[in-house]
């Protein structure tokens, strides 16, 4: 589908940002900058390996930190990486009940909003 641009909000430890995130529907995973994780005091959990565009595989740290999109919010796991933009794949997109107008780029909701187990 392809991916938009979305004002999001981020909450970790009682800090809060809002950040224009790129939403890339051929992402799966939400991804922080190293900088955006610092200023929500964002705890690495560990590591974990993850897959770039380009086909490199690398190991990054990662955390949880909540996020909000169209009113809608919950938690998630993270990879920190170094530069580059917040970043929201599909999990996120799946879990908020989100999806993308591939026509409009416009985010929309394709479900009542509960968490599912």
């Amino acid at each position: 589908m392809g991916h938009i641009r979305e004002r999001i909000k981020l909450y970790s430890h009682g800090n809060s940002l809002e950040e224009i995130a790129l939403v890339d529907t051929g992402s799966t995973s939400l991804i922080l900058p190293k900088d955006v994780a610092e200023k929500l005091e964002v705890q690495a959990q560990g590591e974990m390996e993850v897959e770039l565009a380009n086909g490199e595989i690398r190991k990054v740290d990662y955390g949880v930190i909540e996020v909000e999109i169209a009113g809608r919010r919950a938690p998630f796991i993270t990879a920190i990486v170094e530069g580059g933009e917040v970043c929201v794949g599909v999990e996120a997109l799946e879990r908020l009940g989100l999806t993308v107008d591939p026509v409009s780029g416009k985010i929309y909701p394709t479900r009542r909003f509960v968490t599912r187990l």
